[in-house]
């Protein structure tokens, strides 16, 4: 999903601050008005910059289009495309329908003949070697509502009309427009035959409506391939990202021989309810499944997968599971009150742009989602002034409902767990499930917590785990070559969104099993380019390293030791939350993020006052660690409650840093996430600490271990004060006395290790 938003992503990129004014005149005649254009362009192609090599280059290929420099324009959208190699063949399609349009131009000067006597020439040939995984996001961008990008580039003009001079932002903005009018004008006509005319080969239907049991009309999207004479086991994505993605992933199931069906969740494209994320897809589902089992071209078999939300959706609906349902392949599935819209019981502000994405209108916005400058502008203000975190949607200025409803429930309870299995349904889950999820991403957790849950209370869950070095958008379909800075092995390169389809041709179609999926967990050991395959997550490690957090300070950090002093002592650190002195730093630490494998010295940035930064010895010999770290913090603070980050980090022999996992986690809920247990003040506490990120890495002869703790006190996350009350309340004015917390050296933390690998 987040390749193809990137692909239209780099269609409105706004990032250009400059001063310098450039000569505009406004003609209501429009080819005046492009010759004066042009010559705008070519003026403010001597002037133009950007922070960035990727948004200089987004914009500048345009500006050249603009003003007739065609290879000029070809070589800037090539070297755009060098800043997103990373991506792999995704990169060579970043804006394929401008190159269309380019090199058109190109040849018809060359040959003195005229853009329609090459343009099907050329938009075939190069359709023909686009990646067939990659053709139905393609098809998408060579698509648009040509009236309304009309009247956008007309009201544009119209807003500036008045102006002698423009500066240089309004020109940039002034040129993609006429970059894109004149782009779509002179292919529509060209491709929207073309793509129908490959949609002839499928029976589309856009616009049906499924009416359930609680008599709600949901949306659904159905294409199936015309050549097929008999019924059709039928592929279901319930979708809340409503939109031209709907047709995409239908279209892909019909390719595959199967009835694609895709229905968006209540209140989104055609359906006239109120829009509540997750709250319904439970019983929605099983109404929808019972609809497709019903119908002519159904043969009764349904399937179900998708990444994120679609991931949660897919054990929405196993909750009250249907007998037409014959298997799920959930991948990176949002963990509904475990890892979203808060972790470990800490909500982030992200949640706050995610209900807006989804909320504000019957499809996506994503112009709103994109606007990182606004959402950073309300958590800065946030932050600066020590505003509650309940607040969020007054300081935007939109009061939202769905936001106050979630942070009404701050623990695990009823509220979340009605959403999707608990215990003896999750003992009733036994058709095959197919898990995929990765190493850094994001609702890791969510997924694994669903894999764990069923086979605790279903020990002969017929559920299988695929694993490897992948991020979010990397898990669903095709992983980038490099994630983060880390070059993936490449036996990791897999094609995931083919797998799926090869697991559907398996249990649907009595296929194949997939030949990676060899047993119940299939993991790709990092740093060694091979896949193992065990029959449970208890048997991927043998063993375990223990570590202390000694308070013993060595150069510019502590020890992390293997043995437990003998001498009872602790770190102390103070968190002053009322100095918000450190918002520029915090604010601008957000533009880098911190990369999965970073070759500058990473304990400086985690190094606080007091320090909590914990190094250990090098290794002697080589192993693997596989699984997730556990441990225990025993700590005596002067509050009822606290947040604790965790990073763990391997240091290579070549002074290089390596994000092994992560932990968040509020110690009120450590040891029960569905209910509150505060802390006592000048107590000694041991906080459990679990639900950390899993990881399979080859850790090398030399390395070291880096285990950073600290507070959280962050833009971007809720800030707990540890009053005791609820942290969406608290506010600046609970921070009148600052944290004492002590951090013992008896506290440990548990790495699970493969020897022998």
């Amino acid at each position: 999903m987040k390749k193809i938003i990137l692909l239209f992503t780099l269609l409105f990129t706004t990032i250009i601050i400059n001063s310098q004014t450039l000569h505009f005149k406004y003609e209501k005649d429009s080819l005046k008005q492009s010759q004066i254009i042009s010559t705008l362009a070519k003026e403010l192609l001597t002037t133009y910059k950007n922070d960035t090599l990727a948004a200089y280059f987004d914009n500048k290929f345009r500006i050249e289009m603009v003003a007739n420099q065609y290879q000029e324009a070809m070589n800037s959208l090539d070297s755009l495309r060098a800043q997103y190699k990373s991506y792999g063949d995704f990169a060579n399609i970043i804006g394929i329908h401008f190159e269309t349009y380019i090199k058109t131009k190109i040849k018809a000067e060359k040959t003195n003949t005229n853009f329609t006597e090459n343009y099907k020439e050329v938009f075939e040939g190069l359709y023909s070697k686009v990646d067939e995984r990659l053709k139905d996001q393609v098809s998408q961008v060579f698509d648009t509502n040509l009236k309304k990008l009309e009247e956008r580039f007309a009201n544009y003009l119209l807003k500036i009309k008045d102006k002698e001079k423009i500066t240089v932002n309004e020109a940039r903005r002034l040129c993609r427009l006429q970059a894109s009018l004149l782009t779509y004008k002179a292919i529509i006509p060209f491709t929207k035959p073309y793509f129908e005319e490959q949609d002839s080969n499928f029976i589309i239907q856009d616009s049906i409506m499924i009416t359930t049991r609680g008599h709600s009309k949901l949306s659904a999207t159905l294409i199936r391939p015309k050549k097929s004479t008999k019924p059709l086991p039928a592929i279901f994505v319930f979708n809340i990202y409503a939109g031209d993605v709907d047709k995409r992933i239908a279209k892909r199931a019909a390719k595959n021989g199967y009835a694609g069906i895709v229905v968006n969740t209540r209140g989104k494209r055609l359906s006239p309810q109120d829009i509540e994320p997750f709250e319904h897809d439970a019983n929605d589902a099983y109404d929808i499944i019972t609809w497709i089992s019903e119908q002519p071209w159904s043969n009764g078999n349904v399937g179900m997968y998708g990444g994120s939300y679609l991931g949660f959706s897919q054990w929405a609906s196993v909750k009250h599971l249907h007998p037409a349902l014959k298997t799920i392949v959930p991948q990176v599935a949002v963990g509904i009150g475990i890892d979203f819209p808060m972790h470990n019981n800490i909500f982030t502000h992200y949640m706050y742009q995610w209900i807006h994405y989804v909320e504000n209108n019957k499809t996506t916005d994503l112009a709103a989602f994109s606007d990182t400058k606004k959402w950073s502008a309300i958590s800065e203000k946030w932050y600066k002034n020590g505003l509650s975190f309940r607040s969020l949607d007054s300081i935007d200025g939109r009061p939202n409902k769905t936001f106050q409803k979630w942070l009404n429930h701050p623990s695990y309870d009823a509220f979340w767990q009605n959403m999707t299995p608990q215990k003896e349904e999750f003992a009733n889950i036994n058709i095959p499930i197919l898990s995929i999820t990765g190493y850094f991403d994001g609702d890791q957790r969510g997924a694994l917590y669903y894999f764990n849950q069923h086979y605790k209370y279903n020990p002969k869950a017929n559920h299988y785990l695929l694993i490897g070095p992948y991020d979010h958008p990397g898990a669903q379909d095709s992983p980038t070559a490099t994630v983060q800075g880390y070059k993936i092995d490449s036996v990791a390169n897999i094609d995931i969104g083919a797998l799926v389809y090869q697991w559907f041709d398996y249990v649907l179609k009595g296929g194949k099993k997939p030949t990676l999926i060899k047993d119940k967990i299939n993991y790709q050991v990092m740093g060694t380019n091979t896949w193992k395959h065990v029959a449970s997550l208890k048997e991927i490690n043998n063993g375990e390293l223990t570590f202390y957090l000694d308070n013993k300070l060595t150069s510019a950090h502590y020890s992390l030791a293997t043995k437990k002093s003998k001498k009872k002592g602790f770190i102390n650190q103070t968190i002053d939350f009322k100095d918000r002195s450190d918002l520029e730093k915090l604010m601008e630490a957000v533009k880098t993020p911190p990369k999965i494998l970073e070759t500058k010295r990473l304990d400086s940035l985690f190094a606080k006052e007091g320090g909590t930064v914990f190094i250990s010895s090098p290794f002697e010999s080589a192993f693997e660690i596989n699984g997730s770290f556990t441990g225990q913090l025993n700590l005596k603070i002067n509050k009822k409650d606290v947040d604790i980050s965790i990073a763990l980090y391997e240091i290579t022999p070549d002074n290089k840093f390596f994000n092994l996992s992560t932990y968040l986690g509020r110690a009120s809920y450590a040891k029960d996430k569905s209910k509150r247990q505060l802390l006592k003040p000048n107590k000694k506490e041991s906080i459990p600490v679990s639900n950390t990120f899993l990881t399979s890495k080859k850790i090398s002869k030399g390395s070291r271990l880096l285990l950073a703790v600290s507070v959280i006190k962050s833009p971007f996350l809720q800030i707990n004060y540890g009053t005791g009350k609820d942290v969406s309340d608290e506010t600046i004015k609970d921070a009148e006395i600052p944290l004492q917390i002590k951090w013992y050296n008896d506290s440990f933390v548990k790495i699970p290790i493969k020897k022998n690998y």
